[in-house]
Protein backbone atom coordinates (compact mmCIF):
# COMPACT_ATOMS: atom_id res chain seq x y z
CA UNK A 1 0.00 0.00 0.00
CA UNK A 2 1.04 3.40 -0.06
CA UNK A 3 1.58 5.68 2.82
CA UNK A 4 3.45 8.74 3.65
CA UNK A 5 6.29 8.49 6.11
CA UNK A 6 8.13 11.05 8.30
CA UNK A 7 11.83 9.60 8.27
CA UNK A 8 13.14 12.11 10.32
CA UNK A 9 12.54 15.61 11.21
CA UNK A 10 12.12 17.99 7.94
CA UNK A 11 11.98 14.63 6.07
CA UNK A 12 8.69 12.85 4.56
CA UNK A 13 8.18 10.33 1.60
CA UNK A 14 5.85 8.57 -0.24
CA UNK A 15 6.48 5.22 0.72
CA UNK A 16 5.15 1.36 -0.71
CA UNK A 17 5.13 -0.87 2.63
CA UNK A 18 3.10 -4.40 2.72
CA UNK A 19 -0.47 -3.86 3.87
CA UNK A 20 -0.95 -4.53 7.93
CA UNK A 21 -2.92 -7.77 8.59
CA UNK A 22 -5.00 -7.41 11.76
CA UNK A 23 -4.09 -9.42 14.72
CA UNK A 24 -6.66 -11.43 17.27
CA UNK A 25 -8.45 -8.03 18.25
CA UNK A 26 -8.15 -5.33 16.19
CA UNK A 27 -9.50 -5.08 12.72
CA UNK A 28 -7.93 -3.23 9.37
CA UNK A 29 -9.96 -0.19 7.76
CA UNK A 30 -9.59 0.86 4.21
CA UNK A 31 -9.07 4.79 4.86
CA UNK A 32 -11.29 7.01 3.19
CA UNK A 33 -10.21 10.38 4.36
CA UNK A 34 -7.28 11.21 6.77
CA UNK A 35 -6.88 14.76 8.53
CA UNK A 36 -3.99 16.58 8.95
CA UNK A 37 -3.37 17.64 12.28
CA UNK A 38 -1.13 20.54 13.42
CA UNK A 39 0.46 18.35 15.68
CA UNK A 40 1.25 15.81 12.60
CA UNK A 41 3.36 19.22 11.42
CA UNK A 42 5.13 19.85 14.58
CA UNK A 43 6.62 16.17 14.37
CA UNK A 44 7.72 16.97 11.28
CA UNK A 45 8.91 19.85 12.54
CA UNK A 46 11.15 17.92 15.25
CA UNK A 47 9.11 19.26 18.44
CA UNK A 48 6.45 16.81 19.48
CA UNK A 49 8.24 13.75 20.30
CA UNK A 50 8.02 10.36 18.20
CA UNK A 51 10.43 7.72 17.13
CA UNK A 52 11.25 8.24 13.93
CA UNK A 53 10.25 6.77 10.98
CA UNK A 54 6.60 6.99 11.36
CA UNK A 55 3.36 6.50 9.20
CA UNK A 56 1.46 9.60 10.84
CA UNK A 57 -2.39 9.88 10.97
CA UNK A 58 -4.41 9.77 13.65
CA UNK A 59 -7.95 11.38 12.48
CA UNK A 60 -9.44 9.13 9.70
CA UNK A 61 -11.97 7.45 8.60
CA UNK A 62 -12.86 4.70 6.40
CA UNK A 63 -14.22 0.65 5.78
CA UNK A 64 -13.39 -2.15 8.15
CA UNK A 65 -12.40 -4.84 5.33
CA UNK A 66 -10.54 -7.23 7.58
CA UNK A 67 -10.72 -8.67 10.88
CA UNK A 68 -8.14 -10.48 13.22
CA UNK A 69 -10.79 -12.52 14.64
CA UNK A 70 -14.00 -14.21 13.32
CA UNK A 71 -15.94 -13.34 16.79
CA UNK A 72 -15.78 -9.65 15.08
CA UNK A 73 -17.06 -10.22 11.64
CA UNK A 74 -20.03 -8.16 12.40
CA UNK A 75 -17.27 -5.19 11.66
CA UNK A 76 -17.18 -5.63 7.92
CA UNK A 77 -17.79 -3.29 5.46
CA UNK A 78 -19.00 -1.00 8.53
CA UNK A 79 -18.02 2.55 7.82
CA UNK A 80 -15.88 3.36 11.01
CA UNK A 81 -13.57 6.19 13.07
CA UNK A 82 -11.46 5.01 15.70
CA UNK A 83 -10.32 6.21 18.57
CA UNK A 84 -5.93 6.69 18.39
CA UNK A 85 -5.00 5.38 22.02
CA UNK A 86 -4.04 1.62 22.13
CA UNK A 87 -3.86 0.87 25.82
CA UNK A 88 -4.46 -2.11 28.17
CA UNK A 89 -8.01 -1.92 29.17
CA UNK A 90 -7.11 -3.29 32.73
CA UNK A 91 -5.34 -0.98 34.93
CA UNK A 92 -6.61 1.52 37.36
CA UNK A 93 -5.89 4.23 34.84
CA UNK A 94 -7.69 2.37 31.53
CA UNK A 95 -11.10 1.57 34.59
CA UNK A 96 -11.21 4.92 34.73
CA UNK A 97 -10.98 6.47 31.20
CA UNK A 98 -7.46 7.81 31.44
CA UNK A 99 -5.86 5.34 28.74
CA UNK A 100 -3.19 7.60 28.05
CA UNK A 101 -1.66 7.19 31.75
CA UNK A 102 -1.55 3.58 30.94
CA UNK A 103 2.12 1.94 31.14
CA UNK A 104 1.15 0.17 27.77
CA UNK A 105 -0.22 3.72 26.24
CA UNK A 106 0.98 3.88 22.42
CA UNK A 107 -0.96 6.45 19.89
CA UNK A 108 -1.86 5.62 16.74
CA UNK A 109 -0.12 7.39 13.92
CA UNK A 110 2.96 8.64 16.53
CA UNK A 111 4.01 4.95 16.70
CA UNK A 112 2.19 2.36 15.92
CA UNK A 113 1.53 3.29 11.85
CA UNK A 114 -1.60 5.77 11.54
CA UNK A 115 -4.10 7.25 8.77
CA UNK A 116 -1.74 8.79 6.18
CA UNK A 117 -1.72 5.25 4.14
CA UNK A 118 -4.47 3.59 1.88
CA UNK A 119 -5.09 1.01 5.39
CA UNK A 120 -4.46 1.45 9.23
CA UNK A 121 -5.23 -1.18 11.79
CA UNK A 122 -7.10 -0.03 15.16
CA UNK A 123 -8.33 -2.38 18.18
CA UNK A 124 -11.57 -3.20 17.47
CA UNK A 125 -12.79 -2.17 20.99
CA UNK A 126 -11.90 1.24 19.55
CA UNK A 127 -13.80 1.26 16.51
CA UNK A 128 -17.39 3.68 16.51
CA UNK A 129 -19.89 2.56 13.38
CA UNK A 130 -21.03 6.00 12.01
CA UNK A 131 -23.89 5.96 10.33
CA UNK A 132 -25.16 6.88 6.61
CA UNK A 133 -25.40 10.70 7.41
CA UNK A 134 -22.08 11.14 8.32
CA UNK A 135 -19.59 11.84 5.54
CA UNK A 136 -16.44 9.88 5.38
CA UNK A 137 -14.98 13.51 5.73
CA UNK A 138 -16.64 14.50 8.66
CA UNK A 139 -15.98 11.19 9.77
CA UNK A 140 -12.06 12.50 9.46
CA UNK A 141 -12.30 15.30 11.57
CA UNK A 142 -14.86 13.79 14.49
CA UNK A 143 -11.30 13.69 17.26
CA UNK A 144 -10.52 17.13 16.48
CA UNK A 145 -14.66 17.69 17.19
CA UNK A 146 -14.18 15.67 20.19
CA UNK A 147 -11.47 18.10 21.83
CA UNK A 148 -14.26 20.81 21.32
CA UNK A 149 -16.89 18.79 23.20
CA UNK A 150 -14.09 17.62 25.66
CA UNK A 151 -13.41 21.72 26.56
CA UNK A 152 -16.89 22.15 27.20
CA UNK A 153 -17.26 19.62 29.49
CA UNK A 154 -14.43 20.67 31.37
CA UNK A 155 -15.04 24.35 31.18
CA UNK A 156 -18.90 23.13 32.44
CA UNK A 157 -20.52 25.38 29.73
CA UNK A 158 -24.10 25.86 30.56
CA UNK A 159 -27.10 27.61 28.96
CA UNK A 160 -26.91 31.17 28.56
CA UNK A 161 -22.98 31.30 29.64
CA UNK A 162 -21.48 34.45 28.11
CA UNK A 163 -17.96 32.99 25.56
CA UNK A 164 -14.74 34.18 23.89
CA UNK A 165 -12.58 31.91 22.11
CA UNK A 166 -8.77 32.48 21.06
CA UNK A 167 -7.99 31.51 18.03
CA UNK A 168 -9.78 30.07 14.89
CA UNK A 169 -8.30 27.29 13.61
CA UNK A 170 -9.81 23.75 13.55
CA UNK A 171 -9.99 23.51 17.31
CA UNK A 172 -11.32 26.95 18.41
CA UNK A 173 -13.88 26.08 15.39
CA UNK A 174 -14.79 22.89 17.24
CA UNK A 175 -15.11 24.73 20.46
CA UNK A 176 -17.20 27.29 19.01
CA UNK A 177 -19.77 24.53 17.72
CA UNK A 178 -19.96 22.87 20.79
CA UNK A 179 -20.03 26.11 22.96
CA UNK A 180 -22.84 27.63 20.59
CA UNK A 181 -24.87 23.95 20.83
CA UNK A 182 -24.79 23.96 24.12
CA UNK A 183 -26.55 26.99 24.80
CA UNK A 184 -23.82 29.81 25.23
CA UNK A 185 -24.53 33.09 24.08
CA UNK A 186 -22.80 36.40 22.93
CA UNK A 187 -19.99 34.80 21.85
CA UNK A 188 -16.89 36.73 20.90
CA UNK A 189 -13.88 35.36 18.63
CA UNK A 190 -10.52 36.30 17.89
CA UNK A 191 -8.45 35.76 14.81
CA UNK A 192 -6.05 37.02 12.05
CA UNK A 193 -7.61 35.31 9.15
CA UNK A 194 -10.99 37.25 7.49
CA UNK A 195 -11.60 33.31 6.22
CA UNK A 196 -11.70 32.08 10.03
CA UNK A 197 -13.63 34.81 11.02
CA UNK A 198 -16.36 34.68 8.19
CA UNK A 199 -16.75 31.21 9.04
CA UNK A 200 -17.06 31.72 12.67
CA UNK A 201 -19.63 34.24 11.98
CA UNK A 202 -21.74 31.50 9.88
CA UNK A 203 -21.64 29.35 12.86
CA UNK A 204 -22.94 31.63 15.26
CA UNK A 205 -20.51 33.68 17.02
CA UNK A 206 -22.04 37.39 17.60
CA UNK A 207 -18.80 39.06 16.81
CA UNK A 208 -15.62 38.44 15.48
CA UNK A 209 -12.31 40.35 15.41
CA UNK A 210 -8.73 40.37 14.40
CA UNK A 211 -7.60 43.59 16.83
CA UNK A 212 -7.70 42.45 20.97
CA UNK A 213 -8.14 45.67 21.46
CA UNK A 214 -11.37 45.66 20.04
CA UNK A 215 -11.74 42.36 21.85
CA UNK A 216 -11.56 44.10 24.99
CA UNK A 217 -13.84 46.60 24.29
CA UNK A 218 -16.28 43.98 22.92
CA UNK A 219 -16.61 42.58 26.04
CA UNK A 220 -16.76 45.65 27.80
CA UNK A 221 -20.08 46.01 25.93
CA UNK A 222 -21.12 42.79 25.95
CA UNK A 223 -19.87 41.00 28.81
CA UNK A 224 -20.34 43.18 31.64
CA UNK A 225 -18.10 42.08 34.73
CA UNK A 226 -16.04 39.72 32.18
CA UNK A 227 -16.78 36.74 30.54
CA UNK A 228 -18.10 33.53 31.70
CA UNK A 229 -15.77 30.85 30.18
CA UNK A 230 -12.81 31.87 27.54
CA UNK A 231 -11.31 28.83 25.67
CA UNK A 232 -7.59 29.64 24.40
CA UNK A 233 -7.35 27.77 21.27
CA UNK A 234 -4.76 29.12 19.75
CA UNK A 235 -1.43 27.74 21.30
CA UNK A 236 0.12 30.94 20.92
CA UNK A 237 1.05 31.86 24.43
CA UNK A 238 0.77 35.10 24.73
CA UNK A 239 -3.02 35.30 24.42
CA UNK A 240 -3.10 33.76 27.55
CA UNK A 241 -2.96 36.74 29.73
CA UNK A 242 -5.16 37.98 27.36
CA UNK A 243 -7.69 35.26 28.60
CA UNK A 244 -7.33 35.70 32.21
CA UNK A 245 -7.91 39.69 32.19
CA UNK A 246 -11.35 38.87 29.90
CA UNK A 247 -12.52 36.16 32.42
CA UNK A 248 -14.93 37.38 34.65
CA UNK A 249 -14.26 36.77 38.66
CA UNK A 250 -14.95 32.90 39.17
CA UNK A 251 -14.73 32.37 35.36
CA UNK A 252 -13.15 29.70 33.29
CA UNK A 253 -10.23 30.12 31.01
CA UNK A 254 -10.02 27.01 29.32
CA UNK A 255 -6.49 25.89 27.55
CA UNK A 256 -7.54 24.06 24.33
CA UNK A 257 -3.99 24.79 22.51
CA UNK A 258 -0.98 23.50 22.92
CA UNK A 259 1.68 26.12 23.40
CA UNK A 260 5.21 24.06 22.42
CA UNK A 261 6.70 24.17 25.54
CA UNK A 262 7.21 27.76 25.60
CA UNK A 263 7.64 29.54 28.89
CA UNK A 264 5.11 32.26 30.18
CA UNK A 265 5.42 35.15 32.56
CA UNK A 266 2.21 35.66 34.47
CA UNK A 267 0.87 37.70 37.71
CA UNK A 268 -0.97 34.67 39.63
CA UNK A 269 -2.16 36.98 41.66
CA UNK A 270 -4.88 37.80 38.54
CA UNK A 271 -5.59 34.16 39.10
CA UNK A 272 -6.04 33.94 42.87
CA UNK A 273 -7.50 37.22 43.67
CA UNK A 274 -10.62 36.78 41.68
CA UNK A 275 -11.31 33.26 41.96
CA UNK A 276 -10.53 32.38 38.13
CA UNK A 277 -9.85 28.91 37.36
CA UNK A 278 -7.42 28.26 34.42
CA UNK A 279 -8.07 24.37 33.29
CA UNK A 280 -6.31 21.95 30.96
CA UNK A 281 -7.82 20.54 28.12
CA UNK A 282 -5.37 18.57 26.27
CA UNK A 283 -5.53 14.99 26.87
CA UNK A 284 -9.28 13.87 26.89
CA UNK A 285 -9.50 10.94 25.36
CA UNK A 286 -12.91 9.05 24.87
CA UNK A 287 -14.55 12.01 23.21
CA UNK A 288 -14.96 10.81 19.45
CA UNK A 289 -17.96 8.44 20.36
CA UNK A 290 -20.00 11.26 21.56
CA UNK A 291 -19.01 13.60 18.42
CA UNK A 292 -19.71 10.66 15.99
CA UNK A 293 -22.95 10.72 17.97
CA UNK A 294 -23.49 14.68 17.45
CA UNK A 295 -22.64 14.29 13.91
CA UNK A 296 -24.98 11.36 13.27
CA UNK A 297 -27.90 12.90 14.54
CA UNK A 298 -27.08 16.07 12.80
CA UNK A 299 -26.34 18.18 16.17
CA UNK A 300 -23.22 18.99 15.39
CA UNK A 301 -22.05 19.50 11.33
CA UNK A 302 -18.26 20.80 11.02
CA UNK A 303 -16.77 19.63 7.45
CA UNK A 304 -17.29 23.21 6.71
CA UNK A 305 -13.59 23.74 7.98
CA UNK A 306 -12.20 21.80 4.86
CA UNK A 307 -10.44 23.89 2.62
CA UNK A 308 -8.48 21.48 0.84
CA UNK A 309 -8.14 18.11 -0.12
CA UNK A 310 -5.19 16.50 -1.52
CA UNK A 311 -4.24 12.60 -2.74
CA UNK A 312 -1.33 10.86 -1.49
CA UNK A 313 0.69 11.83 -3.79
CA UNK A 314 0.51 15.88 -2.89
CA UNK A 315 1.85 15.39 0.25
CA UNK A 316 4.57 17.67 -0.31
CA UNK A 317 2.63 20.30 -0.86
CA UNK A 318 0.04 19.14 2.01
CA UNK A 319 2.91 19.38 4.35
CA UNK A 320 4.80 22.65 2.93
CA UNK A 321 4.69 26.05 4.84
CA UNK A 322 3.61 28.00 1.50
CA UNK A 323 0.15 25.62 1.83
CA UNK A 324 -0.34 25.84 6.02
CA UNK A 325 0.23 29.04 6.29
CA UNK A 326 -1.97 30.68 3.40
CA UNK A 327 -4.21 32.80 4.35
CA UNK A 328 -7.30 30.48 2.79
CA UNK A 329 -6.13 27.39 4.96
CA UNK A 330 -7.97 26.46 7.26
CA UNK A 331 -8.51 22.48 7.47
CA UNK A 332 -7.13 19.88 5.06
CA UNK A 333 -7.82 16.50 4.68
CA UNK A 334 -6.28 13.63 1.90
CA UNK A 335 -9.03 11.69 0.42
CA UNK A 336 -8.41 7.89 -1.12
Amino acid sequence: MKAIRFERPGELNLVEIPDPTPIEGWARIRVHAAAICMTDVETLRGRHPVEFPIIPGHEFCGVVDQVGSSADEAWLGRKVVADNEVCCLKCGYCRRGEWRRCAEFRHLGFGPPGGYAEYVAAPVHNLHALTDSVSFEQGSILEPLGVGIAVGKIGEVRLGMTATILGLGPIGLNCLAVLKASGARRILCLDKHPKRLALAKAWGALHVTDDAEHLKALTNELHPGGTDIVVEASGHHPLIPLGVNLTRFGGSLVLGGFCKHEALSIDPDTIQGSNRRVLGAGNNPGFIEPAAQAAGDGVLKTEGMITHRFRLDDFRQAFSDEQLTAGDFIKGIFVF
